[in-house]
């Protein structure tokens, strides 16, 4: 008999209507209690919507004592109680605590419902929004995940705050409260505990308890929490208690701010790199760049300022030390390098600000990966108008306050010195790759699914680059042409260049430098056009997969349109492409004047760009000091 698991991934998987026949089919055949046994009853939306699609019925409500049972036919599925309240952001500014998170209720019962929470147990009405955090299957949504934002005056020395949902006029209480990744205060072991601007913060069952405390109480929690941590069957228990105490001797010692640095795990020349060169002239900052220790930057950067290796001891010191964490990337080893005993640290860790340096400028839509639920960011760096917008726009749900409009760090540095070289310069693609832990990096990486050689991706670029028209056209016309993968391409594509007259440009050769070099660059969908377009060059686009690409990929298209907004040709074919190339060529390359027009209105300002972030983080860091969010 197939998984209920596989019949729903297939179903998720499905967009016709002949192929959710035959789930409906293959779920009649697994008994009521098979479903029930086969799925956790922490995703009893999940259950009720396979057991209501099985059987065509809704939802029955049963009174019980203080609760409601969740029926569908003849199966008693679960109890409202049973379902979380999730916890996302716990802050204090100017005396008010800010508690922000989501609930989870099953689609049919969401009108019929109102969420609302009692702060010693006075009725507290919360603010509801659309976070974009609904579980959906086969397109359709199952569970609504609706965001809430609840202000409290912090008048009383004590609170007790609990939730509830009334459903058709009968209040039933949450049962347990879920600590998601940037809340600091979790109840995963005995004692957890975080102290915010004088205030001890625990999470009881289905409670969050607040009190005001001083140092000496603040301690006491402290070495409570130790004592219960010494008594985990865990083996690295005494490393922890050490790296917290590290943390506790030196944290009201800085005789400086701290802030850490960082690009990818193994590589830099991004704007993570930009910033910590300018950094240099900053002596009033203490600042790290992180890095792999075993990659070939690691000297490099070592010439430049101080560099700590990624996961070592110092790093795990100073991520609970720092004041901003500021990167040209937004995974997970960040803000958190911890990973697996990250529960150990949840009220430190997520205490220094995160500055988003962005890998380039945003031209699409990447709330579903980099809205404030994945991202929690403080700083968020953008360099168009247009940009800046859409950032406010999509769902996001960031504020003006986190959005800066000061240009990327990296245009500080780039330079014109044109080697007559073509660059083609294609993004990367999602759908052949998946993404694989490494025990041995600590991190989730990005492998092919299959052999990208037999790819279309694999097949059009080698094509491209083997056009014999446009090898001869760039003898005639003294240009080079050049091939730039994306570095998580790049281990994969060395054999789309087979001869000499094409320049293959790794990894050890700079994007920087590789721009500088370029007189014409060929993309597909990279963000490196609008760096391309900041030294006034154009750039022809080839979306030849762009129905599929932006099905699939990790963001969705957005607001900017190659053909309205782009900085030369949008082509279709290789055949047009190869042409254009080539009539480019002919004219010394020659930017267009439609496409300079475009270009010289693109960017606010020029020039400048790192030192308006650091004015932006001083005063972040200044306000936060007065407004005590931590």
């Amino acid at each position: 008999m197939q998984s209920v698991e596989s019949i729903l991934k297939e179903l998720d998987h499905c967009s016709h209507w002949p192929g959710k026949k035959r789930f409906l089919y293959r779920l009649k055949k697994i008994p009521d209690q098979e479903i029930m046994n086969q799925i956790s009853m922490a995703e009893m939306s999940k259950i009720l919507f396979v057991l209501r699609k099985k059987h065509h019925k809704e939802i029955e409500l049963i009174p019980i004592e203080n609760d409601l049972m969740l029926r569908v036919g003849t199966v008693n599925v679960g109890n409202m109680s049973y379902l979380a309240v999730y916890l996302h952001f716990l802050t204090i500014r100017n005396t008010v605590l800010h508690v922000e998170g989501n609930i989870s209720i099953p689609v049919p019962l969401y009108p019929k419902s109102e969420f609302y929470a009692k702060v010693n147990g006075r009725k507290t009405k919360a603010i509801m929004y659309d976070g974009g955090l609904d579980l959906s299957l086969g397109g359709e949504i199952y569970e609504k995940r609706t965001a809430f934002r609840i202000e409290i005056p912090l008048t009383e020395p004590c609170l007790a705050i609990e939730f509830f949902h009334s459903v058709k006029g009968r209040e039933c209480t949450f049962s347990r409260i879920n600590s998601m990744r940037f809340s600091p205060v979790a109840d995963e072991i005995k004692g957890q505990y975080c102290f915010l601007c004088g205030w001890i913060i625990q999470i009881a069952g289905n409670q969050i308890l607040c009190h005001r405390a001083d140092e000496r109480e603040h301690e006491e929690y402290e070495m409570e929490y130790r004592s219960a941590l010494k008594c985990l069957p865990i083996k690295n228990a005494d490393w922890v208690i050490n790296l917290r105490n590290q943390y506790f001797q030196r944290i009201g010692c800085r005789a400086k701010p701290l802030w850490l640095i960082m690009d990818r795990t193994d590589r830099a020349d991004d704007n993570g790199e930009a910033f910590f060169k300018y950094m240099q002239q900053h002596k009033e900052v203490d600042t790290y760049f992180v890095i792999r220790e075993q990659c070939k930057d690691f000297k490099r950067l070592q010439e430049i300022g101080n560099v700590v290796p990624l996961y070592s001891e110092k790093h795990f010191l100073l991520t609970l030390l720092a004041e901003c964490v500021i990167s040209s990337q937004c995974n997970g080893f960040v803000e958190n390098p911890f990973w697996d005993n990250a529960k150990y640290f949840r009220d430190l860790y997520h205490r220094p600000h995160l500055i988003f340096l962005q890998h380039g400028v945003i031209k699409d839509d990447m709330s579903p990966t980099l809205n404030r639920f994945h991202t929690n960011l403080k700083g968020f760096v953008t360099s168009t108008v247009a940009e800046y917008q859409s950032i406010l726009e999509y769902p996001y749900h960031y504020g003006e306050e986190s959005i800066w409009l000061t240009g990327l760090p990296v245009f500080d540095l780039l330079q014109n010195n044109d080697r007559r070289y073509i660059v083609i310069a294609p993004t990367w693609r999602k759908e052949l790759m998946v993404q694989q832990w490494k025990e041995e990096r600590l991190e989730m990486v990005w492998i092919p699914k299959g052999n990208i050689e037999s790819s279309d991706y694999y097949k059009r670029y080698r094509e491209l680059i083997r056009d014999p028209e446009l090898k001869k056209a760039c003898r005639e016309n003294a240009y080079t042409l050049v091939f730039k993968p994306h570095p998580l391409m790049e281990p994969y594509l060395g054999g789309i260049v087979e001869d000499t007259e094409v320049r293959y440009m790794g990894g050890e050769i700079s994007y920087r430098d590789v721009l500088s070099m370029g007189s014409l660059m060929v993309t597909d969908y990279s963000s490196l056009a609008f760096e391309f377009a900041y030294l006034g060059k154009s750039t022809l686009y080839y979306p030849f997969d762009r129905k599929d690409f932006f099905a699939s990929h990790t963001y969705r298209q957005g607001y900017f349109d190659y053909v309205r907004d782009g900085f030369g040709e949008v082509c279709n074919s290789k055949k047009e492409l190869v042409g254009r190339i080539i009539s480019y060529m002919e004219n010394g390359c020659t930017v267009k004047d439609k496409y300079r027009e475009r270009m010289q209105k693109l960017y606010p300002c020029h020039g400048g760009a790192c030192s308006r972030i650091y004015e932006h983080i001083r005063q972040l860091t200044i306000g936060e000091g007065k407004l005590c969010e931590r």
